[in-house]
């Protein structure tokens, strides 16, 4: 198992590389003067330029490069041309918030969805398989902000459960958790329900019942493990599309995240902080797929 996870971490070098060459690329191509606009609307040509010197914009794009990533290793990720403070400092908090959100999403799906999932399968075509079938439906049809709004509406404006916005005590983190996942729920839910159906025809589960165990332990103990490898594989990937997908919850909930400073930064041409956000959220998702390969590997032995 130690030389999977060595293997898997090597594999993951190059796609940080590659992710590291796509944002500074791409971020050149925003229209707009980062140097005119930490300047001012105002400033003199001679203003303009000496901050193009100061920010390094003067230099070629590979040696911009080079300097950048040096400096992303180191754990330097430059200085906000906005606000003249180190982006790491900035990015830390807002990332932590923003993982917080995400994983309280992803504990949300998978708290829903793997128990709808199995309920569904076990009820195949009955009253609960239905159920399972419309929830799915109505976490793939809605968009995040919307589900967002109607929570705030009816569980915080009507009935005060829970603050309308924020991120002052964990009762805020609940209604922008809920929009976040709602969406992997659906997915989790169909996912798990026809891949347990597949296990539960197999030989070894009606060896399992040719044995007389019970009904529970057959699915619990001997289908559901083996059902759950494609809805690990997705709770991985929608970890990492949430991390995108959280500006939107952010924006609802003024929850203070790392996708609402992104969008700031973007607006404002803040090179350093877009690359240093996009950069982090890239190896955030790489590190989930990577730890969904580790787990993987450990529910079927045969991939290793």
């Amino acid at each position: 198992m130690i030389v999977v996870i060595l293997r898997r971490a090597i594999r993951t070098v190059p796609v940080l590389l590659g992710a590291s060459v796509l944002v500074f690329a791409s971020i050149r191509l925003i229209p707009g003067d980062p140097a005119l606009i930490f300047a001012g609307d105002h400033a003199t040509p001679e203003l303009v330029a000496q901050t193009r010197r100061e920010l390094g914009l003067d230099r070629p794009l590979w040696a911009q490069y080079a300097i950048f990533l040096r400096r992303a290793v180191m754990g330097d990720l430059g200085t906000s041309t906005r606000t003249g403070r180190p982006v790491a400092g900035e990015l830390m908090h807002r990332y932590r918030m923003t993982l917080l959100l995400a994983g309280a999403a992803i504990a949300f799906s998978v708290t829903v969805g793997v128990p709808l999932g199995i309920v569904a399968a076990v009820r195949r075509g009955r009253g609960p398989d239905k159920a399972s079938v419309a929830v799915a439906l109505l976490g793939v049809s809605l968009p995040t902000f919307l589900l967002g709004v109607l929570l705030q509406l009816v569980l915080a404006v009507r009935l005060g459960w829970f603050p309308v916005a924020g991120a002052q005590s964990w009762q805020h983190l609940v209604l922008p958790a809920i929009s976040l996942g709602a969406f992997p729920v659906a997915h989790i839910t169909r996912l798990l329900r026809t891949s347990l159906l597949e296990t539960l025809g197999e030989d070894y589960t009606r060896t399992a019942r040719a044995k007389g165990l019970p009904e529970s332990a057959v699915v619990l103990r001997h289908a559901l493990k083996p059902a759950l490898i494609p809805a690990v594989t997705i709770v991985g990937l929608q970890f990492g599309a949430m991390l995108g997908a959280s500006v939107f919850a952010e924006a609802v909930f003024t929850w203070p995240g790392i996708g609402r400073y992104l969008v700031q930064a973007i607006a404002f041409r803040d090179y350093p902080v877009v690359q240093g956000a996009v950069l982090l959220l890239a190896a955030t998702y790489v590190t989930a797929n990577l730890a969904v390969d580790l787990v993987y590997a450990w529910l079927d032995p045969r991939t290793r």
